[in-house]
């Protein structure tokens, strides 16, 4: 099977199974399908394997905890011009987090600042609140951790998928 062929059927099969969990029995803990695909695209950012869910789950991770920061330090704030020191520092804190080689895939460690930091504005849940389904933290955390997993387990169908068939013993080509 042709690899885009492959990555259409399974990611569109996964995705559809954490979508109807998402919005279905699992509505409860607020998880977030945006931030569960960004997870798997962060994934495959990383190269696809098992050294690139080493590489950017603990990014993703770092971005979550920078956005949460970020978030409670913005509720202490009431001025745009502080707002923007604040995001703006904040952003160089997770960026700088790349001199640390765990760290160092800086595109997930945006993906996690964003995605936190707008669930946060978008629906005025506080940095603080680390409960499931309302605290930015938490929501993001759960949901981009299910997206790495979705990421590796997706790879390892598609590998299956896309592997070329075994080939023939010499004997056999021979006779």
């Amino acid at each position: 099977m042709k690899l885009p062929v492959a990555l259409a059927l399974v990611i569109g099969v996964i995705g559809a199974v954490i979508t109807y969990l998402y919005v279905g029995p699992l509505a409860g803990l607020g998880l977030m399908v945006p931030a569960t695909f960004i997870g798997a695209a962060s994934f495959f950012a990383a190269g696809g394997d098992r050294a690139a869910l080493v590489k950017s789950v603990p990014a993703t991770v770092w971005g979550i905890v920078c956005g949460t920061v970020t978030l409670i330090l913005l509720g202490l704030v009431a001025n745009p011009v502080l707002a923007g020191v604040v995001v703006g520092g904040m952003t160089a804190v997770f960026i700088l987090g790349a001199l640390v080689p765990a760290l160092g895939f800086v595109p997930g460690s945006v993906f996690g600042f964003a995605t936190t930091v707008a669930f946060g504005l978008l629906t005025g849940a506080s940095g603080t609140d680390f409960s499931l389904p309302t605290g930015p933290f938490t929501v993001m955390l759960v949901s981009f951790l299910v997206g790495g997993a979705f990421g590796y387990g997706s790879s390892l169908i598609v590998g299956r998928l896309v592997a070329p068939a075994p080939a023939a013993p010499a004997e056999a080509v021979a006779a």
